[in-house]
């Protein structure tokens, strides 16, 4: 994998690292419907193809 590539998933960290943001500012993504989010027992996963289409 190149290290431009995403996983298929990321978590909330993961994702605020990506994008430099705020907790809360990845659950107003998500909230909005502008990235998409799994719930995986208490955990939630951010979908990277999702989080992709933000910078299209």
């Amino acid at each position: 994998m190149r290290k431009t590539e995403l996983p298929a998933v990321l978590t909330v960290a993961d994702t605020m690292a990506y994008l430099r943001c705020s907790k809360q500012h990845v659950y107003d993504l998500v909230n909005r419907g502008y990235i998409r989010s799994y719930k995986v027992g208490g955990r939630r996963y951010i979908d990277a193809a999702s989080l992709a289409h933000l910078f299209r």
